[in-house]
């Protein structure tokens, strides 16, 4: 609107306006002293607010209507929490009672049912699902719950526990557990049978899955100790096999241990597993060139046997490196060689190989590391076939010697070139060449031997020995066996 020519802004109620004068819209004159009017609708009687006042008025206005504000949010909010725990105070009243419920299934149960009972349902509540978790662990009247320590005790009694969670319940589930006394003589001739599972730096491993199969089957979740516990079960032996990514010392995975369990005794079973680990060996000759073989170990002391062997069931493909995979990462780590007995192993030889000279082939994965580089050097037979002096092109057959370690025997079968030369990358340990030639329709040889030249290789340190061989003009007939 405008009083005598002057363009007005208009706020008020119904009986009082608050007008800003902005000035003439036909003169562009600004309003005098940028006042403002306090005009009374009903009187229609005006008054003029100085222009040091309008400041004042208008932060008022502004405070009152903050103030509007945050009252009605503190109210809404009020409303709101007030729900929220009327929601939550009935889901734990229905949690509570279910919980109830559910021990007193329990209770119903025969005691032989009842005995390790690992079970998880679902129950629905006014379109509300509600998990249950139902348990019994059998415990003793010294120490309480069965833990994983042997001893002449076995379990008196069996605690029951329900657990009920549902969405509302925001990681505070409610809990009830009951204590049940068998009758007697129901569970003679049986005992328990505690699994403790750690990892390689002696850390309990919890909530990690344990089976027990035999006379029956039984499941278990380890504890924060990393303890299972399957009480009063048969007398006899059984076999725990650990579910998820973990390996044991020997790389099984899933993990197993056989268990045995004595009459009213609880027998221990300890198991150390971690994520598995894996090498990658490169084969080379001390003098750095690229060889090749068909196999791989690993050694360590906690191994069966000292030793692994990849592939595992049969010679492999000559190829320049090799994989040892599903690895336990012991602290103390692995000597890696060719080969697959035990002569093949460096420290067989030298008790330090590993630690000094041959510290390129060790190796030292941590849990879950996938394919650690490590070089594996390999002694060489450099051998050369000469007849009356002259190189000639000869069948070559290399056998190693160590057969109380199990090594096979022939190990290569090869030829030389028309040079009379090869040279031929091996494991470490005794070996023996036979060198065998064709002269106008017949083969003569020259075997090493242990006692005369030319001597027998023996590769138990990374050295490259040349290995003459003459073959004879007469004598020695026949080809190499």
């Amino acid at each position: 609107m405008s009083v005598r020519g002057h363009t007005l802004l208009a706020i008020g109620g119904a009986g009082v306006a608050l007008l800003l004068v902005v000035g003439n819209p036909l003169t562009s004159a600004p309003a005098a002293a940028g006042a403002l009017l306090w005009v009374t609708r009903r009187s229609g009687v005006r008054h003029t607010i100085l222009a040091g006042e309008r400041g004042s008025i208008m932060v008022e206005v502004l405070i009152g209507t903050l103030l509007l504000g945050l009252t009605t949010t503190a109210v809404l909010n009020g409303l709101d929490g007030a729900q929220e725990t009327g929601r939550k105070n009935k889901d734990r009243s229905v949690s509570a009672t279910l919980a109830q419920q559910d021990i007193e299934r329990m209770r119903s149960m025969h005691p032989t049912v009842l005995s390790n009972l690992r079970q998880t349902r679902t129950v629905a509540v006014a379109s509300v699902n509600y998990t249950i978790v139902s348990r019994s662990d059998w415990v003793v009247d010294t120490t309480g719950l069965v833990s994983c320590v042997a001893s002449n005790t076995s379990s008196h009694y069996m605690k029951l526990t329900s657990t009920v969670s549902s969405p509302a319940s925001a990681g505070s589930p409610v809990s009830a557990s009951s204590l049940l006394t068998p009758p007697p003589g129901i569970f003679d001739n049986t005992g328990t049978a505690a699994v403790k599972l750690t990892d390689r730096d002696g850390q309990a491993l919890a909530g990690v899955d344990v089976d027990l199969e035999g006379a029956s089957s039984y499941s278990d979740t380890t504890n924060e100790v990393g303890c299972a516990v399957f009480g009063s079960i048969a007398v006899g032996t059984w076999t725990a096999e650990v579910d998820g990514n973990l390996v044991s010392w020997n790389g099984l995975s899933p993990a197993q241990s056989p268990v045995t369990v004595a009459n009213q005794k609880t027998s221990l079973t300890q198991l150390e597993l971690d994520e598995p680990a894996s090498v990658r060996a490169t084969f080379e000759t001390p003098s750095g060139v690229i060889a090749e073989w068909t196999s791989l170990s690993v050694a360590n002391a906690k191994l069966p046997g000292g030793f692994r062997v990849f592939p595992t069931t049969a010679e492999g493909t000559p190829t320049t490196s090799k994989d040892a995979d599903s690895l336990f990462p012991f602290l103390d780590g692995y000597g890696v060689y060719a080969g697959r007995c035990g002569a093949n192993d460096p420290a067989e030889w030298d008790a330090d190989y590993f630690q000094t000279i041959g510290s390129a082939s060790y190796a030292k994965p941590d849990p879950g590391e996938l394919l650690e580089p490590v070089d594996v050097v390999m002694p060489v037979a450099k051998i050369r076939v000469t007849r009356s002096g002259v190189a000639v092109d000869a069948q070559v057959t290399v056998t190693q010697r160590n057969s109380t370690y199990g090594c096979s025997a022939t190990i290569v079968n090869t030829t030389t070139g028309s040079d009379g030369a090869i040279d031929v990358p091996l494991p470490f340990g005794n070996y023996r060449v036979c060198a065998a030639y064709n002269h106008s329709g017949t083969w003569r040889r020259q075997r090493t031997s242990s006692g005369s030249s030319p001597l027998d290789p023996n590769l138990t340190t990374p050295v490259e020995p040349t290995v003459n061989m003459s073959i004879p003009t007469s004598n020695n007939s026949g080809q190499c066996p």
